[in-house]
This record gives C-alpha cells, structure tokens and sequence, in this order.
C-alpha cells in the first residue's frame, strides 16, 4: 500500500505544473498534452519501449497503471487496437512525458463498466523511460542471454562441488542424487506418476511443492501439451522406481529457461532443485 500511494504522489507531482494546459489536437483527433519533451528520437514502430503509466476516469480514479507491477511496462511499439494511442506513443522519446485522451466508448464496447461512463474521456499519463531500436534490443538481449548463461554454470558448478558431488549426470546434463532406493520397475511413458516435491532454487529458497498432498502428472505428455511438466522432469521420473526419494538438480535448459516463472519466484536462467518422492505410479 505504501508504495501505491508512494507512485501515486510521484506521478502527481510530475504533473501538477502542467494540470491547466489545454489539449491540442491531431489532425486524426487525438487529444493530447506533453508534460515534458527531452528533443531526443521518438519512437517509431517497432521499437522496444519502457514507459510508465497512469490510466484515469473522468473522475480522476485510478483504473490501472504501472505501480502495481512495481516497474515499468516493456513491450515492442505495435499499431494498437486503439490506433490514435499508437499515434501517441510516436510523440514520445526516452525522457519524454505526456498525457493522451481516449474516448470511454471505445473502451466499452460490448462491456459496459460503471467506472467508464459513456461520453466521457479516459486520461493515460505515460513518463517515457526508454526507446531502443528492437535490432539494438535484440543485440542486447543476446549479450545479456549470454552473460546469463555463463553465471548460470558457474553457479551450477558450485552448487554441485559443495551439496552434491557425487550426483550422477545424465548426457541431457540433467543431475540426480538418489537418497533412497526404490523397488520393481521403472515407469515408462503413459503411466500415471504420484510423487511428493519441493523445488528450490540454488540457494535454498523454496518456490513450490506440494505441501504433503502429492502431484500427479502422466509421463510422456509433449512438451507444451495440457499436463505437461518440465523435460528435466520427464527425464528423470523416467529413472526412479516407486519409493524412490531423489534430488533433482535441474539446469534451466531443462526447465524455463530465459522465461521467468511464478511471479519472478523462479529468474530467468535459473537451474531448480527438487526433492522428490515416487509414491505410486500406474
């Protein structure tokens, strides 16, 4: 709550110099304001940018906007669904601030919603943080995969030296420890998995389990499928007989790789841990 309100004021207090400066018009009718302009490149379609942003009614209640999420929204300049917000965003370069007016109406189109009363206007404050070239965004990100994934195995490479020397590596470079042999067969692909887990990353911190009550998933579900689970997960209750408790130490190319997972609980280029269990399978 502290830092709403916090977010709240700052945006304000940006603002408030400008509150009485008329609209201007452009010649496809979007009404605008500019708080503040640095002179530097707008952005044009296709580029990556960063901004901040406040979305208000005609009452001035805040219906949305980017302090919620405690950052910036990022995204690549698009032609929106709202054509003239596009032309909006081409106003704007990095440092740059301003205020466009849209039409409640068309926001409200087979979806009435009190907050937006028709006729009337909704006001999105946007402060321009950055705008790149999305080829300079995608050199970027390549440098920084890059650099991701080299920490990444030194991290590995550490983790294992000093909790898990003696694991067993699987050529995919999936790692496992067993700490309680099972009995019978090896499950194979269609059967039905019982299991306890926790998953932790690296440094101890728990991300998920199933807090007593046991997960059940199928083995051999294609990736990306409905009850799929991870490879690195595939990979290794493919090797654990019923009774089986394992660590799984799984590097990020077995399980989410670059994407961030569960509210930021799981960075990007994060290898997991997993404690695990094999209850049934069937």
């Amino acid at each position: 709550m502290k830092h709403t309100v916090l977010a709240i004021l700052a945006i304000a207090l940006i603002f408030s110099s400008c509150k009485n400066k008329p609209y201007e018009t452009t010649a496809k009718g979007l009404k605008y304001k500019i708080y503040k302009s640095e002179g530097g490149p707008k952005a044009k379609l296709g580029d990556m940018i960063k901004f901040d942003y406040v979305v208000t009614n005609y009452k001035d209640s805040v219906l949305m906007g980017s302090y919620k999420m405690h950052r910036p929204f990022e995204g690549r300049l698009m032609q929106a669904a709202f054509q003239t917000l596009t032309e909006g965003f081409l106003m704007l370069g990095k440092g740059d601030s301003a205020a466009f007016f849209m039409p409640a109406d068309s926001m409200t189109k087979g979806h009435p919603d009190p907050a937006l009363k028709p006729g009337t206007l909704v006001k999105y404050t946007i402060k321009m943080e950055e705008v790149t070239p999305y080829e300079e965004y995608q050199k970027q990100m390549m440098q920084k995969d890059e650099a991701a994934k080299t920490a990444e195995a030194g991290q590995l490479a550490n983790y294992l030296k000093a909790n898990a020397p003696n694991a067993i590596k699987t050529d995919s470079g999936l790692y496992y420890v067993i700490e309680k042999d099972g009995t019978g067969p090896l499950p194979k692909a269609g059967d039905t998995i019982v299991a306890h887990y926790t998953g932790t990353l690296l440094n101890g911190k728990e991300f998920d389990s199933d807090n007593g009550k046991t997960f059940k998933f199928k083995l051999g579900v294609p990736s990306g499928q409905p009850g799929s689970v991870i490879a690195g997960w595939e990979q290794a209750f493919a090797l654990l007989k019923k009774g089986t408790k394992a660590r799984l130490i799984i590097p990020s190319k077995l399980a989410y790789g670059s994407r961030a997972m569960g509210g930021d609980k799981i960075p990007p280029y994060s290898p997991l841990v997993f404690e695990v269990e094999v209850v049934d399978f069937k």
